[in-house]
């Protein structure tokens, strides 16, 4: 039996870029968007960018691509050795129920020595493009980092007026109210992350290539749209979610997010401390309870703050404060995943519902 990458391969040791084709062709682009990425990250965890041409082959089969969101997958898919990863055995499998099927063949003694020197050599470049994607990753992130301080101190003031926080019946804690038209622009190709306000709007908008290169993104702020400042455990801002006058949250392109919060309310000696995806449900809840709440973005980071907090304040009573939105077909990801998380880290878990109710532990 061999092993490759943490995936057992007891029927094709010898699995080589060559046979992507025909594993593909047994499985159907047509399979829905969460597939289709999983079908990228498998193959780019095996061979890296040289799997891009096959899988994006296939892709275009699919009803309804567009070159930017095959793109978009593709760029998104950051293989690693971390638990969860998905691996080429995930693709194999959905092409053996499809009926895939390889002849198996006996390899000569220097077949056998070539193939392993094939795969070092595909292990070794594929652990250098990783190396590369994360030393950008780091650098964009300062650059956003960056970006993101100057945001604060010259277009934005504490105070203001949202539509978003009228209608929700929400305070402002913490956040930052945009005072005039200014665009950020992320450019990871030059690595740089840039600030257009003024006359100068119209000159970033005038040099924009069309089509707009995929290294190349930007945000535009408004008045009406305020910020929400992300930290992390220290108090170091890293990034921001802007909210529009109309509810939409946006981050920028390679924004930390991870073991990042928005805090409302002091932890320091705080008896309870409670996690909430989003800003309107942590404003509400801290408006209801007045515990300190602490803003998470969303549920797969919550799990991640709620361990820092755990580690920095001891003896504070942990609530996780989730999301309970039933959906039309019945299912409820919100709830069903903040269930999960304090059931893996053994907190309380509260659905609060409107503004005047307590969040009963």
């Amino acid at each position: 039996m061999t092993v490759i990458r943490g995936w057992l391969m007891p029927d094709f040791p010898d699995l080589t870029l060559d046979d992507l084709a025909g594993i593909l062709d047994c499985v159907s682009a047509d399979c829905g968007h969460e597939t289709r990425a999983r079908v990228a990250m498998g193959i780019k965890h095996e061979f890296g960018e040289d799997g891009f041409s096959a899988w994006s082959s296939w892709y275009r089969n699919a009803p309804k691509w567009t070159e930017s969101e095959l793109n978009s997958i593709w760029k998104s898919c950051k293989g690693s050795g971390a638990k969860g990863t998905v691996t080429i055995g995930s693709v194999i499998n959905l092409a053996k129920e499809k009926g895939w099927t390889r002849e198996r063949r006996e390899l000569s003694a220097a077949e056998k020595r070539q193939m392993k020197k094939d795969q070092e050599a595909r292990r070794l470049k594929r652990q250098a493009e990783l190396e590369a994607d994360q030393a950008r990753l780091l650098a964009m992130q300062q650059q956003v980092q960056a970006a993101t301080m100057r945001l604060l101190a010259e277009y934005t003031k504490p105070r203001g007026k949202s539509d978003y926080l009228a209608r929700k019946q929400v305070s402002a804690f913490g956040v930052h109210f945009i005072t005039r038209p200014v665009v950020l622009s992320i450019d990871d190709q030059l690595q740089r992350c840039d600030l257009w306000a003024g006359d100068d709007i119209k000159r970033f908008f005038d040099s924009l290539p069309n089509p707009r290169p995929d290294h190349h993104s930007f945000m535009m702020l408004k008045p009406g749209t305020f910020i929400v400042p992300l930290a992390d455990i220290d108090g170091v801002i890293w990034s921001f979610q802007s909210i529009s006058p109309s509810g939409t949250k946006l981050f920028p392109k390679y924004a930390r997010k991870s073991e990042c919060m928005h805090c409302i309310g002091s932890l320091e000696d705080a008896e309870v401390i409670a996690l909430a995806e989003g800003y309107s449900t942590s404003a509400s809840c801290f408006m209801a309870t007045e515990w300190a709440l602490v803003m998470t973005v969303d549920v797969g980071n919550m799990a991640k703050v709620a361990r820092l907090l755990r580690a920095r304040y001891p003896n504070a009573k942990l609530v996780l404060a989730g999301d309970d939105d039933p959906k039309p077909d019945g299912k409820n990801p919100g709830r069903t995943q903040a269930e999960a998380v304090g059931a893996e880290l053994g907190v309380v878990v509260a659905f609060p519902r409107v503004p005047s109710q307590k969040v009963a532990a």
